[in-house]
């Protein structure tokens, strides 16, 4: 069954249905507006993890937003036993988006430096996401040269920012002017504004193979290969980024399915083919990256089988042909079918071959070397072109993949 359930009311259409956003939350009065910021991006669906300082706990309870996100407020390097936590690598590593509000002039010193002696810094530095940064300080803090030059510093790095806005401070005593942090709802709608731009694949819909099949012997062994699925998780998470709703049809992999797709397993081809045949036709783009068996044993024995006391006995394993997903289902899609295929010798022609027999798009071919690692190489050809993508880690050709894919459709 899927994990996802579809949403079309206004809370998908605005952009923040099932996006990853982590709100970090540092020492300063306005933290309180923090709490209607988490609340609002929960309401527009968006999936929310707060992290705090030990100064922001001095302003706001983290039992607070625990309460509202019903998920533990990261707080600390480490855990109640003494242990080291792992939350600085886990949260930024999970996030699609880190918020920082409010941002005081201690973070953005601490953040320009690489400072990192408490978990809201650490995750700061460990973060792969964009940062949004929502300052606030007292006027003069945040117009001494010093945070004006770490704040520019920052933005030089790609950080976002919003606000300070001027108006009344909240603390007591505290004359008005530039420092106050930017209203929740103001943030609210830059976060959405984020994650709208480039969105190239909103409104579409992306079926994706991965994995590698797995095709029973007995009831411990199968005929399989080594594929892991990064390819495909990694292409699924690029494809959400761009707006589409993601259906992920996988077999084995050795990496955790993608977040906010919907899901459905199945571990052999021909379970494959049956999800596949009923998801596809509603699909604007399907991707084949799964490895799926050319063969699966036309027997599946009961139980184990069993060694054989005769020294040098062979055994026979009679073995049947396996459908070709992509050649049955490519057809039914009413948008384009891309395929990916594992090459060994003539590449290229091989692969022109396999564009035309099953009915594709475009196909990418990498080679055997690849299969089950990080990085990869891959070369994208199409009835008009001929590209090589060059190598990369998988998460890098993704990128380049999709908009490949992205371009493509817009031509169609």
């Amino acid at each position: 069954m899927s994990n996802l359930t579809k949403n079309n009311d206004s809370k998908s259409r605005r952009g923040l249905q099932s996006r990853r956003i982590l709100v970090a939350i540092t020492g300063g009065i306005a933290a309180y507006k923090s709490v209607d910021l988490v609340r609002r991006l929960l309401k527009q669906g968006a999936d929310v993890r707060v992290m705090m300082t030990d100064s922001a706990t001095r302003f706001i309870q983290p039992t607070t937003f625990a309460a509202i996100t019903g998920k533990q407020v990261g707080l600390s390097m480490w855990s109640d036993s003494g242990e080291p936590n792992v939350s600085h690598l886990e949260f930024p590593h999970w996030a699609e988006l880190i918020v920082v509000a409010p941002a005081t002039a201690n973070i953005l010193a601490k953040m320009r430096h690489g400072i990192a002696d408490d978990l809201v810094s650490t995750a700061m530095l460990a973060a792969e996401c964009p940062i949004l940064l929502a300052p606030a300080m007292n006027p003069t803090m945040w117009f001494n040269p010093v945070t004006q030059k770490n704040m520019q510093a920052l933005e030089q790095l790609g950080m976002m920012r919003i606000g300070p806005n001027s108006g009344e401070m909240a603390a007591p005593g505290e004359k008005g002017g530039e420092g106050r942090m930017s209203e929740p709802e103001e943030i609210e709608d830059r976060i959405i504004k984020h994650f709208l731009e480039g969105r190239t694949l909103a409104g579409k819909t992306v079926l994706i193979t991965a994995g590698r099949t797995e095709e029973p012997i007995d009831r411990v062994r199968v005929l399989t290969n080594r594929s892991s699925g990064r390819m495909g998780v990694a292409l699924a998470d690029e494809a959400h980024k761009l707006g589409a709703e993601v259906v992920f049809v996988y077999g084995g992999m050795d990496v955790k399915p993608p977040i906010g797709a919907c899901l459905y397993h199945a571990p052999t081809a021909v379970e494959m083919l049956r999800v596949v045949k009923d998801k596809v036709p509603q699909a604007d783009i399907a991707i084949y990256v799964a490895a799926v068996s050319d063969w699966r044993p036309a027997t599946k024995y009961d139980g184990k089988l069993k060694r054989t006391e005769q020294d040098g006995e062979t055994f026979t394993l009679e073995l049947v042909e396996n459908p070709d997903i992509a050649a049955e289902t490519a057809p039914l899609v009413k948008g384009l079918a891309i395929g990916f295929a594992l090459e060994v010798e003539d590449a290229l022609d091989n692969a022109r071959e396999k564009l035309k027999r099953k009915s594709l798009d475009a196909i990418l071919f990498n080679r055997d070397s690849n299969i089950g690692s990080e990085e990869c190489e891959l070369t994208w050809v199409s009835t008009q072109e001929t590209l090589p993508l060059g190598e990369g880690s998988k998460r890098e050709l993704a990128e380049r993949v999709m908009r490949q894919v992205a371009s493509m459709l817009d031509r169609a």
